[in-house]
């Protein structure tokens, strides 16, 4: 007769297991989101972030590193850190969004708590759909294809339903052409630990040019959950 364990042991091992891409697929429910945007000072983000800093203030890094780096680059994010002023601005900043997280945390509390017994019966029904298109998908083979999962759709948009504004808070930090000091702010603030939120970054105008009458693409990425996070400074004009 098989022994106890060497039976768990086998249940485990027939237990059916999801693909590594299952977890970014898993509907995120009020799961709140810290979207940071970096981009220059005109023309102002649309629609208006929650909360918006300006970073003109901060130096500029030296021409000869501003001409080969933007703002993701690590020489150009070391030279920032030297500064003093960058790293009290960053606290700020931080401590600014930590306000408006613990407000926005406590509006999410409230709001299940207002909720009926039968608004919460059909959040669930609503919520529940994508789990099962998920497992369907799952099931057929179909979740991921040969390069992963893919990124969200883009989470800043007029589209938006009221739902969702009340789960972002969107930050808007800016220089003067949104390509080096905002872009560094922006990159060091993602790497700060950011508990219980999902991070998005955004930045603009990295790719904008002097005299450019209309705005770049932006770049976009992904970011964590909680904890540490993955992939908004100025005295003069960049």
């Amino acid at each position: 007769m098989a022994s106890p364990a060497s039976a768990s042991s086998s249940l485990l091992e027939e237990e059916p297991t999801l693909p590594v891409c299952a977890h970014d697929l898993l509907p995120e429910l009020e799961l709140l989101t810290l979207v940071l945007i970096s981009h220059g000072h005109s023309p102002p983000l649309n629609p208006p972030p929650r909360l918006r800093f300006d970073v003109r203030s901060l130096p500029n890094p030296p021409k000869t590193i501003r001409d080969t780096h933007n703002g993701t680059s690590k020489r150009l994010q070391e030279w920032m850190r030297t500064d003093a002023k960058f790293l009290a601005r960053r606290d700020e900043i931080k401590s600014e969004i930590e306000a408006a997280m613990t407000r926005m945390t406590a509006e999410t509390e409230q709001r299940k708590i207002a909720r009926s017994p039968s608004e919460q019966k059909d959040l669930t029904t609503e919520d529940s759909e994508p789990m099962v298109e998920m497992e369907q998908q799952i099931e057929e083979g179909e979740a991921c294809d040969e390069e992963g999962p893919q990124d969200q759709d883009n989470i800043d948009n007029n589209d938006s339903t009221p739902r969702d504004q009340a789960t972002l808070l969107r930050v808007g930090i800016f220089c003067a052409m949104g390509r080096h000091r905002s872009v560094a702010m922006v990159e060091e603030l993602k790497n700060l630990p950011w508990p219980g939120w999902h991070v998005v970054i955004e930045h603009r105008d990295i790719f904008k040019k002097h005299g450019a009458g209309k705005k770049s693409s932006g770049q976009r990425s992904r970011g964590n959950r909680g904890g540490t996070m993955p992939t908004a400074f100025d005295g003069s004009s960049e």
